[in-house]
């Protein structure tokens, strides 16, 4: 009963987005907020790992700490340029390779960490 009370709001916030006058303006700012909120908590994210293990990190090399940062960097502008590497030709497959080298890049940062610690 309760997963059926939850489709039906959903179908119901569906239906005013696309039957109500201004309903797709409505969209694009939740689509927006929620863009924002993905970035914040990812921002908050790093910043609290970064309190927690900044110790740790500043030990790594330069260099590593380098990679590191610059994967972070990679992945915000990444997710902040979303809709627009979607929106281009081979902007999927751009958008893929950029996570996947970020996610790389973070993988060698973690077992340099691993390492040393």
């Amino acid at each position: 009963m309760r997963n059926t009370v939850n489709v039906g709001i959903i179908l119901l916030a569906a239906a005013a987005l696309a039957f109500l006058p201004a309903g797709s303006e409505v969209g694009a700012v939740a689509s927006r907020t929620l863009s924002l909120a993905f970035i914040l908590v990812f921002a908050l994210g790093f910043s609290i790992a970064y309190r927690r293990f900044g110790s740790d990190f500043e030990r790594l090399p330069g260099g590593v700490r380098a990679l590191g940062l610059g994967a972070v960097g990679a992945l915000v502008l990444t997710f902040a340029a979303w809709s627009r590497l979607l929106a281009g030709s081979g902007g999927l497959l751009t958008a893929l390779l950029l996570l996947g080298c970020c996610g790389a890049a973070l993988l060698i940062v973690w077992q340099r960490y691993r390492a040393i610690a």
